[in-house]
């Protein structure tokens, strides 16, 4: 049996054998079709920990962030002084992830990112109690360039912006991946993050007569974007529309057959890869839930065992322990083998998942029609941490 050690003071409950999460996520709306999917894999992760033969219990919180970095800040304060949980999970946007880490770090409270993007939480702002365990912007963008120049022939690159810290972040990394390519940015624009109506970015983007379109995007912002957009004709006159988000499924389930065809990221897509544990998880939540996983669900699932894991290999549930068992951990999520590089608390994924979507046959929604994997440490800079 794992003997777990710890002190309170330390941070967290420490000494029991259960790990306690504060899971903060968007539960309502328009970004709830990201932190719904995120609470479903926290569930599970907790449920199939709790009815395994290992040692470890979990207990899972949950707390609705309402897409606001204020909200997530007090959420996490309950979690924390109230519940006196032993990790934050989950997350959302970037701007609540950077809001959370700083918050977790006065705290000495373990903060894991397993939504959001921005690498500020695990370069210029890390912090010794942050990790994050999907992949980041740089990786998924990079990845998504080298795509790009691969499925397209197109080299005037148009960009459509939310205006904020995730939206400028990809841009920048994508129209530099572009530019080094040889392509020619003819167009930016950046719509207010939740703005709603882009008539007047749709028609500007037109005006410049793209190859390629290239937004990130991502949830209630990116299903209004496509819905405005098909009355304009946009797809029949853009040949390469670009998704950078890392989150295409929930949206592609959300619209159906108003879906468009594309070239995307996505963090995680329920039919790769073929392996044994991929599809043992792909049951497991189709029987629990009566639909397939999307990438925040998988995401925040691995991000829950990882933790456990840490706290196996460590033996303790103090933040101190949970760190040292996390520094340099590999181990297995659905998606593959992830890495956490202690360096920077920056996981690596074995694979980033780019390709083409569009109708794929058995599904009603669009999929992957080519999967072009992505070998992660091929387009992850180094560390920029100091810890």
């Amino acid at each position: 049996m794992t003997a777990l050690a710890g002190c309170s003071d330390q941070g967290g409950s420490g000494g029991s054998g259960t790990v306690t999460f504060g899971h903060l996520a968007p539960l309502s709306g328009p970004f709830a079709t990201i932190g719904k999917p995120s609470k479903k894999g926290a569930d599970l992760a907790a449920k199939q920990i709790n009815n395994g033969d290992g040692d470890l219990s979990v207990e899972v919180t949950h707390a609705d962030t309402q897409g606001s970095p204020e909200t997530g800040v007090t959420k996490a304060r309950e979690l924390v002084q109230q519940d006196d949980v032993d990790v934050l999970i989950g997350f959302g946007s970037s701007s609540v992830a950077k809001a959370v880490s700083e918050f977790a770090n006065t705290q000495n409270r373990l903060c894991v990112a397993t939504i959001a993007q921005t690498p500020d939480i695990t370069t210029k702002n890390c912090n010794r109690v942050t990790f994050r365990t999907a992949s980041n912007l740089d990786q998924l963008t990079n990845a998504l360039a080298r795509t790009t120049n691969e499925l397209s022939d197109g080299t005037r690159v148009a960009g459509i912006l939310p205006d904020y810290t995730f939206g400028k972040q990809t841009w920048n990394v994508y129209k530099q991946q572009m530019k080094s390519s040889g392509a020619t940015v003819v167009n930016e624009t950046f719509p207010s993050f939740g703005q709603g109506d882009y008539q007047n970015e749709i028609q500007e983007t037109l005006n410049a007569n793209p190859d390629i379109v290239y937004t990130s995007m991502w949830a209630g912002d990116l299903i209004t974007f496509i819905k405005q957009a098909s009355g304009f004709d946009f797809f029949e006159q853009v040949p390469d529309f670009v998704a950078g988000s890392g989150a295409i499924t929930d949206v592609s389930r959300s619209l159906g057959s108003s879906m468009k065809e594309m070239i995307a990221v996505d963090r995680y897509f329920f039919q790769y890869p073929d392996t044994q544990n991929n599809q043992q998880f792909v049951d497991s939540w189709r029987s629990e839930y009566s639909e397939i996983p999307v990438n925040v669900g998988q995401e925040t699932y691995a991000g829950v065992n990882g933790v456990v894991q840490a706290a196996a290999k460590s033996g303790g549930t103090s933040t101190d322990d949970l760190i040292s068992g996390l520094e340099g951990l590999e181990w297995q999520a659905p998606e593959g083998t992830k890495t956490m590089r202690a360096a920077d608390h920056q996981a690596i994924d074995d694979s980033i998942w780019t390709g083409a979507v569009g109708p794929v046959e058995d599904l009603d929604f669009y999929g992957f029609t080519e999967m072009l994997p992505v070998d992660g440490a091929s387009v992850t800079p180094e560390p920029n941490c100091s810890l």
